[in-house]
Formats: structure tokens, sequence, C-alpha cells
């Protein structure tokens, strides 16, 4: 590591920083604020990073990678996607999948183009989920017409194949989950109509969320029906799927989950009627905004926020 580093010319005193920072990381100097510095490299540092890479030890490259995640999904100001794309071509599966789950933010075609490489000659199912999951910021830009057809086929193609592998199952839930996106194409809602249709409980499961996903109303006299089922995962993912399609037949069916005894169905349940709204959500979520269970409280009082705002958004909510 630290004679890639000697040798390289550097040109701008921020590079040299930079590469010095990650030297010092690399030999155990760690810290949170050390790697928020490596936010933003230019092109240039990138290639010299690129160089650098291999010699660093493997620790150290999961836990930058493992770090930048972290530091980026609570910092939007911080962008580490130029050394996360360098991280797709690690030996090292937990590195490359970590990467590929850190590339959330990055819509450019670059990052798409990496994605489809990896994914091409990639086997291991961790990374592959990854990639499954990190397809559907794709698949919601294609869905917008915000994606060139070439590249919306591609990802479109690249995820059909992945649910119809021999992949594990989790591999195929993503792919899945990322195609409901296209709301409109009558071989997606086939594709979950399927899922949800056969005998594995893992992708049924995946189908509920895909039919919130797509928007579609079809699914809504499924959802209402899952409610009621025994199985508390089932009862959140028609919960949230509820929600997503915004239909105010799904309020009553939601007001009885609110005394679920499973926490998650109970603020899914929550968080759906905040998106439906209407005056019956509204009631129940002021009622809930006074509970005295500060989980319950805080999820109602957000809930009541976008309700509110959805009615009048010019209105202030206090």
């Amino acid at each position: 590591m630290s004679s890639t580093i000697n040798r390289a010319r550097l040109t701008d005193p921020g590079d040299e920083r930079i590469l010095q920072r990650l030297k010092a990381i690399a030999e155990g100097q760690r810290s949170a604020s050390a790697v928020a510095e490596l936010s933003d490299v230019s092109r240039g540092t990138a290639g010299r990073i690129r160089s650098a890479w291999p010699e660093m030890p493997l620790e150290a490259r999961r836990y930058l990678v493992r770090q930048m995640v972290d530091l980026a999904e609570t910092n939007l100001g911080l962008n580490f996607c130029r050394i996360l794309r360098i991280a797709l071509e690690d030996p090292d599966p937990e590195v490359r999948a970590v990467a590929v789950s850190g590339l959330w933010e990055d819509q450019s075609t670059t990052c798409l183009d990496d994605l489809l490489a990896l994914l091409a000659q990639e086997r291991e199912p961790a990374v592959l989920e990854a990639i499954a999951a990190a397809l559907g910021q794709f698949a919601y830009l294609a869905s917008i017409d915000e994606l060139d057809a070439t590249r919306a086929a591609q990802v479109r193609a690249a995820l059909i194949g992945l649910l119809h592998s021999e992949a594990a199952v989790w591999v195929r839930r993503r792919a899945l989950e990322s195609l409901a996106w296209w709301a409109d194409d009558p071989e997606v809602h086939d594709e979950i109509a399927a899922a949800y249709a056969s005998d594995d409980r893992e992708m049924r499961v995946s189908a509920l969320f895909g039919m919130g996903r797509s928007l579609d109303q079809r699914w809504l006299p499924t959802v209402l029906a899952e409610m009621e089922n025994d199985d508390p995962e089932f009862r959140y993912e028609a919960a949230k799927a509820a929600g997503e399609l915004g239909d105010p037949q799904a309020v009553d069916p939601l007001l009885s989950l609110l005394g679920d005894e499973d926490r998650e169905v109970q603020t899914a349940a929550i968080g759906a009627l905040g998106q439906i709204g209407g005056r019956t959500a509204i009631n129940a979520l002021r009622r809930l905004s006074r509970d005295e269970d500060a989980v319950v409280r805080e999820a109602a009082e957000d809930a009541l926020a976008q309700a509110l705002y959805a009615t009048d958004p010019l209105r202030p909510h206090l």
C-alpha cells in the first residue's frame, strides 16, 4: 500500500491528503471522520485509489465499504460512489456485496453499466441479491421514462433472468421486487401473480411487496385479505402495500391492525393510514399521536403530518 502511494506523482495537494488518509486507514488508524474525508474524490484520485486498493488488507477494505455505506445513509452530503465502484472489482464477495448496496444513490449510466458487467460474471448469492435490489432504482427510472430504452431493456432482461434462475430465493425475491416498478407490464403482473400462487412462502411475501410497489389497484382485494393472515410478515407487507395503493377501502382493515400484537405490523398500519389520509384516518392518527407508547406516538405524528400535508399542502401543520 505505502509503496504505491509513495511512488505516485501527485499534482494536487488534495490527492496527497486523501491517499495518505487511505494509507492511514489501511494501517489501522480508523475513524468515521477519516472515512468522511474520502467523499467526492476526483476521477484522477479515484484512479490512484484503484491502483492502491488491492494492496490494502482485507479487513481494512471491509471496514471502509461498511463505513462508507453507513455514513452515506446518515449524511446525504457524502458521496463515496467512485470508491464503491472500485470495490465492485474486489476479490472478496463481502466487499462487493456491501459496495453494491452502497450505490443506492448513484443513478448514473456508468453505475448501471458497472452493475450489469458485475452481474455477468457474479456467482456469489449475497452479491447477486445486492445487485437485484440495486437494479430496482434503474427499473424505477425506466418506469417513469427517465432511462433510455436500450438500458431499460437490459435492466428488465437482467431481472427476469435472475427471477427465473436457480439462484437462492433471496436473489429471486429481490429481482421480483425490483421488477414490480413496471406496473403496466402484463408480464410483470403475471410474474407477481405466479409468485403469490407459489408454494414458496418467501416468494409470496415478496409478491405482496410487489403488489404495493406496482400501484396496481387490481391487487387491492388480495392485499385486504392478507391483512387477516395469521403470519405477521404477511400482515406487515399487506399493510405496507395498502398504503402504497392508497385506496380508502383499506382504512377500516388498517384500523383493525392498530392493536396488532406485532409491533412492526402496528407501525406499518399507522404509516399506511398516513399515506391514504382522509377524515377517519386523520382522526385515528390524532388519537395515536397522544399515545403513551413513544414508538406509536412518533409513528403516528409522522403519519399524521403526511396525511395533513396531502389534504392541504399549503397549510402549516403543527
